[in-house]
């Protein structure tokens, strides 16, 4: 058989003298000419690749690092453009069961777990999938999200609410009910912190409180009250408590739920294992009363409703849109700060920092294509390193078998599957143009936060510093959340020192003012001395973790700013009558974008074993909360 064109017409070839002869025909090219070509096509490339496989496998590294370093570049500016909802914090937690607790777990802060540790945890709750709290996810516990009530807007119904989506959603979504069946969420939300008053239960006039406030706190007996209401509330209080062995052990997060009631009562706290409350170190907050949707708001500005789950989202999963009671837009609360404007503070575990979270506003015109920064995108029912068949973003079997999402931001709803095409392999979505149209139609231009997965199991993590640090109660060495310990005090350690728990570590503070000893080396004399607004970094390198109270601990120095001929910092002025270190603040902020670089598949009796080489890529800056 010979494979020739079909030409019409004579034919034309050259001839030996090199002229050209009309009507000579021209010998076709076999098949089996056409398939030698391309074996030996084939067998060069794979001879080039044999030869040269640091080169390609340097490309792919640096094509990798590349979309990291745009990816995390992203994050931050996506974090710096709303800084005002800025959290507090983002803490290393646990979830531990607890039949002593009202809703019978307790969020604990897991203290020793430093921020480059991603292994898995020693203990996982019963239940819990422990891929949720190792690697990336063992840091996830958003502390304080900050909201102030946003303007309310339409909502569908003829109903208006404050609408506010998470931002490092989705969260983990654990709900249930207290001793006295008041719900409880696994998202918190809470107002200001409110006014602390240290009482005797024993007290006959106890609890004496003059407005709503206010909160009564006996440590003695672990009991407290709230200023009385003629309806259900919560209350969310954060503490620390001495664990067994006299170690620290904080609590980020427990709920109390009150009854209403004509009078002030007194209550169990709870503390775990009846444990000591350490004095001064409980926050407590007005929570925020979750009604069902769609939302019949009362006169009480804390109530919120959660837009319902669509058929996409998992059961234990929550994208997280919250619809304020748009009262609170113009509501003022009193709290410890004096009267201040409503605002929401939001705790909440991310479910899963794999689940990469972009946002996109809509094109100008059409075509209305949207391209996300990671390419190969995971689909639904193609195969993982590991050989299993990918299952969607919720990693459970039994939840929807979902790929991609995309919500509007404005409005809080999901956009229906049938309103975009996606090209997984490009990363790129393109909505359809009755979509945009209709959109632009009405002068919309909304943006859209896509979640999905990507394959190379890529990852984006924040991490920040807490917001303020206070010295820990009499300058002890065991230190909770949010507290530092001066050394030199009664329990040691070098005097040039502020100690911080190992979560801390490689995070940056600043410190508003400080008194410390100086020595000058010229003249030999050492004087008191007041230095303002300087910058620490905390120490990240565990060989130099300090032993001292209960465990290890990590340290900024004094000596890294005054270590010069006329000013060697000798110690913390702690000998004398002022406050050493004020205005201690966390400024740090951290994006790590973490992938594999490839995986090893190993057949065992138990399943298919997957050895994965991770790759990171940290990009480090310094962002604080800014006023609105």
């Amino acid at each position: 058989m010979f494979l020739r064109a079909d030409v019409r017409g004579p034919l034309i070839a050259a001839d030996r003298r090199g002229g050209w002869q009309v009507g000579a025909r021209e010998r076709g090219i076999s098949l089996i000419e056409v398939l030698v070509v391309m074996v030996i096509l084939t067998i060069g490339i794979f001879s080039v690749v044999r030869l040269f496989p640091a080169g390609f496998y340097v490309n792919k590294q640096t094509e990798a690092r590349t979309l990291a370093s745009r990816l995390a570049a992203q994050e931050t500016n996506r974090y710096t453009q709303t800084a005002g909802n800025l959290m507090d914090a983002i803490l290393p937690t646990v979830i531990v069961a607890d039949s002593n607790s009202p809703t019978g777990y307790y969020i604990r802060v897991d203290l020793d777990t430093t921020p480059d540790d991603l292994s898995e945890p020693r203990t996982v709750a019963a239940g819990l999938d422990p891929y949720y709290v190792s690697g990336i996810n063992r840091i996830r516990w958003i502390r304080g999200e900050t909201v102030p009530i946003p303007n309310p807007s339409p909502i569908g119904g003829g109903l208006r609410g404050s609408i506010h989506v998470l931002s490092s959603g989705p969260a983990y979504d654990y709900p249930g009910l207290d001793a006295d069946n008041v719900p409880v969420d696994s998202i918190v939300i809470s107002g200001s912190p409110m006014i602390r008053r240290v009482q005797q239960a024993e007290d006959p006039t106890s609890p004496y409180l003059r407005s709503p406030a206010e909160y009564a706190i006996d440590y003695d007996s672990g009991m407290i009250a709230f200023y009385p209401a003629p309806y259900d509330r919560m209350f969310k209080i954060s503490y620390s408590y001495y664990g067994p062995g006299g170690d620290i052990i904080s609590i980020a997060a427990q709920q109390l739920g009150v009854p209403a009631g004509a009078f002030p009562v007194w209550q169990n706290v709870y503390a775990p294992g009846g444990r000591d409350i350490v004095p001064g170190s409980d926050t407590v907050s007005r929570q925020f009363r979750r009604i069902a949707f769609p939302p019949s708001f009362s006169a009480d500005p804390y109530e919120y409703a959660l837009m319902p789950k669509t058929a996409n989202v998992a059961d234990f999963a929550s994208i997280g849109v919250i619809v304020f009671n748009p009262l609170g837009a113009d509501y003022v609360e009193r709290s410890v700060y004096g009267n201040v404007p409503l605002t929401a503070k939001i705790d909440y575990n991310v479910l899963d920092w794999h689940i990469i979270r972009e946002d996109r506003p809509l094109p100008g015109s059409s075509p209305y294509t949207v391209r996300l920064t990671l390419k190969d995108i995971k689909r639904v029912g193609e195969y993982e390193s590991d050989q299993r068949k990918y299952t969607g973003i919720w990693r459970d079997p039994a939840s929807p078998h979902v790929s991609l999402l995309i919500y509007n931001l404005s409005t809080g709803e999901e956009v229906p599957g049938s309103e975009y095409t996606v090209n997984f392999r490009e990363g790129v979505v393109t909505f359809s143009d009755a979509y945009g149209d209709m959109l632009r139609a009405r002068s919309e231009t909304p943006t859209f936060r896509f979640y999905y997965k990507a394959h190379g199991d890529w990852g984006a993590q924040i991490q920040k510093a807490a917001a303020a640090y206070r010295m820990s109660r009499n300058n002890t060495a065991n230190v909770g959340y949010g507290e530092f310990y001066l050394g030199g005090g009664a329990f040691g350690g070098n005097p040039t020192r502020m100690y911080f728990p190992l979560m801390e570590a490689g995070k940056t503070i600043t410190i508003r003012e400080l008194w410390y000893y100086s020595r000058n080396t010229v003249t030999g004399t050492v004087s008191l001395r007041k230095s303002a607004n300087e910058t620490f970094r905390i120490n990240n390198d565990p060989a130099l973790f300090q032993a001292l109270g209960a465990g290890s601990l990590t340290w900024i120095d004094l000596l890294d700013n005054h270590n010069s001929p006329t000013d060697v910092a000798v110690g913390w002025a702690l000998d004398q009558p002022l406050e050493v270190a004020q205005g201690v603040r966390g400024i740090s902020f951290k994006v790590r974008v973490v992938w594999n670089g490839g995986a090893n598949v190993t057949r065992t009796a138990a399943g298919n074993v997957a050895t994965l080489r991770w790759r990171r890529n940290d990009l480090d800056t310094f962002l604080t909360r800014s006023p609105k």
